[in-house]
């Protein structure tokens, strides 16, 4: 019989470019989502939610003068975009 691997984690899954900077501001401002995104294949629609919650305030939190995100800022912009490109809304359930 064939190893399989299992499925890949909401964490696993999300781009390697971005998993660094999306798990530390989970563990920083919502480590039980993190926990729970580290477990499961999928978030569900209130956990994206969530995480677009905490992205989108950290992405404030790094702006700099007139409002231009700062470097850090970028990456926690793209981010967000991969997030939502990797689980759109319309393929989520609340369960």
């Amino acid at each position: 019989m064939a190893n399989e691997s299992p499925a890949p984690t909401v964490v696993d899954a999300l781009p390697r470019r971005y998993r660094g900077i999306v798990v530390e501001l989970l563990a920083d401002r919502a480590p039980d989502l993190l926990a729970a995104l580290r477990r499961q294949e999928k978030p569900t629609l209130a956990q994206q939610e969530a995480v677009l919650e905490v992205l989108a305030d950290a992405f404030v939190d790094n702006l700099g003068p007139w409002d231009e995100p700062t470097p850090r800022g970028a990456l926690i912009d793209d981010a967000l975009g991969a997030f939502l490109e990797q689980w759109p809304a319309e393929d989520l359930t609340d369960e």
